[in-house]
């Protein structure tokens, strides 16, 4: 190399060495763009013909991993993550409807994707219809109309918060009567727990930075599904600048090597919350799919062998006037208001994910202002119930100013 003057030296000197052994944790790839050796190499790579990276929206090494695991792990032909667990649901909903078309979607759905629905699908001209998805005759009447017949049937596999357990197999039915896809948000399951693909769903769709991620510092999403839908998916993903950013996939593909390990904890942990719960007198009732009295429990033991995951709801008895001293009695458990974390906290949905509904509409969907949602973490059993019950021991106290 011929003697350089210092400027061009400087932007120019060193070489990245890559060991010719594989490292023993994935690295992290931050390029934002990336060189071509000719133009036949940028033909090669745009038409994917040929092995490589193009620029930071397009999708890096990094995520490409994390794709590739999250099919693996669900059984898809594919997967795109998404820069938020939002941008993935608007991804799978946006590829399947146009103006005039008609979505059903479960009454129970996450908050956030509500707003999105109300706000800009309507807007955008498609009708949104909500139904009971426990109620399969309400479920093939709100697909067939009135109206224009739906393309899509949106549920969760457990909902928020109350978890409520989809009979995939059934929906599936419902939806491919009609012709209509099935899209599954399984946030709160992971492929650790089901997988819907293999029930009949279309698309799953999961909000990365709760199990996937599991340590509460991802920001992602990601859906999985048959390639030609996922191909939509990145394109629509793609064009919006919402695609899954090199260290959040980093941080993902970490969280992936203990899903099952951790699943297996929450689930177990949130077993034992439920009971605890069920024997307090300032409970009014709990929601968790391992109790005898949970309305799909026998749905639950048939197709979640693993557990039901780690989210349990309650009703205090005290109602919203017992909600404040009730969580400033926790020490251990925190208020936030996500889930999945290897901590456990509990958040107030009326404040937080069930905010967008009107108040009437969580009345209807049985979210009351009496109702908190536990997110057991990894922690042992002993010592969660033993802050809950410091808790409920100052239920009797005024709260502080």
């Amino acid at each position: 190399m011929p003697d350089r003057h210092v400027d061009t030296a400087a932007v120019h000197a060193g070489r990245l060495i890559v060991p010719s052994n594989t490292a023993s944790s994935p690295p992290l790839f931050q390029a934002s763009s990336y060189e071509f050796s000719d133009l036949d190499d940028v033909e090669a790579i745009y038409a994917g013909t040929r092995e490589g990276r193009i620029y930071g929206r397009y999708g890096g090494p990094n995520a490409g991993q994390f794709e590739t695991a999250i099919a693996e792990l669900e059984g898809a032909e594919a997967a795109v993550g998404a820069a938020a667990g939002m941008s993935a649901i608007d991804a799978a909903l946006a590829t399947h409807v146009v103006a005039g078309d008609a979505i059903v979607a479960t009454r129970e759905v996450y908050g956030g994707t509500y707003a999105l629905l109300e706000a800009d699908y309507r807007g955008r001209g498609i009708d949104v219809r909500y139904v009971d998805q426990s109620d399969f005759e309400a479920v093939s009447r709100a697909l067939a109309g009135p109206g224009t017949r739906a393309k899509v049937l949106y549920v969760e596999a457990l909902t928020n918060p109350l978890v409520h357990v989809a009979d995939l197999r059934a929906l599936a039915a419902c939806a491919h009567d009609a012709n209509a896809a099935l899209i599954v948000d399984a946030t709160f399951a992971t492929p650790a727990l089901v997988r819907p693909l293999a029930f009949g769903a279309d698309l799953v769709v999961h909000s990365v930075g709760k199990y996937l991620g599991g340590h509460g510092d991802v920001g992602a999403g990601v859906l999985a599904g048959r390639a030609q839908a996922i191909a939509e998916a990145r394109a629509y993903l793609i064009r919006r600048g919402a695609t899954l950013p090199h260290f959040e996939a980093w941080l993902a593909v970490r969280g992936l090597r203990t899903l099952a390990l951790r699943m297996e904890r929450h689930a177990s942990n949130a077993r034992a919350v439920a009971a605890y719960l069920q024997m307090q007198p300032q409970v009014a009732r709990v929601y968790h799919p391992s109790l005898a009295n949970h309305p799909q429990h026998a749905l639950a033991a048939r197709d979640y062998a693993h557990g039901t995951g780690g989210i349990v709801a309650f009703d205090l008895a005290g109602g919203a006037s017992a909600v404040d001293p009730f969580l400033r009695g926790l020490a251990t458990i925190a208020i936030v208001h996500s889930l999945g974390e290897v901590a456990t906290t509990i958040s107030y949905p009326t404040v937080s994910s069930h905010r967008p509904f009107p108040i009437e509409e969580r009345a209807a969907l049985g979210v009351s202002a009496g109702t908190l949602r536990i997110s057991c973490g990894i922690e042992h059993p002993s010592d969660l119930i033993a802050d809950l019950t410091r808790a409920f021991g100052g239920l009797g106290e005024r709260p502080r100013a």
